[in-house]
Formats: C-alpha cells, sequence, structure tokens
C-alpha cells in the first residue's frame, strides 16, 4: 500500500469492550468483510424458571474492507508469533487503508 502513515487514533464515543467468547464467522460480500461475534447467555425465561438453556447471542459485527481483511490477517499472524515466542509485542496498530 503507496505512502500510508499513521493517523492519531481518538474514542469521541469511548466505545466499551464487549466480551465475545462463543462462535464467530466471517461473510465476504464485494470488497466488504463482515465478522460476526457471539457470546453464550442462558435464555433468561428459563433461567427464572431453574433451568439453563445457553444461546449464542450476537454481540459484535465489524464491516472492513477485504483489503482490511487481509491486512487484519497479517497483523494477527506476527502478534501471535510474538505471543507464542515470549518476543517484545508487536505494536498494537494494524494496517489501516487511507481514504
Amino acid at each position: 500500500m503507496p505512502n500510508q502513515q499513521q493517523v492519531l487514533a481518538i474514542d469521541p464515543d469511548n466505545v466499551p469492550e464487549t466480551l465475545c467468547d462463543g462462535q464467530f464467522n466471517i461473510s465476504v460480500i464485494g470488497q466488504l468483510a463482515t465478522l460476526t461475534f457471539t457470546h453464550w447467555r442462558p435464555n433468561a425465561p428459563q433461567l427464572f424458571q431453574g433451568t439453563i438453556v445457553p444461546s449464542a447471542v450476537v454481540r459484535a459485527r465489524i464491516v472492513l474492507t477485504v483489503q482490511n481483511l487481509f491486512a487484519l490477517r497479517e497483523f494477527l499472524n506476527g502478534f501471535i508469533q510474538t505471543v507464542e515466542t515470549g518476543t517484545t509485542p508487536a505494536p498494537a496498530t494494524g494496517g489501516a487503508t487511507k481514504h
């Protein structure tokens, strides 16, 4: 990607972290990829009747370009290698597309 420069990241909406410890999926339509994340939660009405029936509830969807999906893959591969080898962690940034 030609002439990319790091841009200051801000969080004016104070976006919260969301726990997604369930199944996930990727779907691609055209040049956009949608990452869908779930979290297992008990069904509330049945829970209050004394029965635990878990459901995979969609908690987050992230849409990005296929180009950024590839950049995310490269970032995660590099980061995982540093964690596995115990070396200095990779910088906490990925390859964003300049718009």
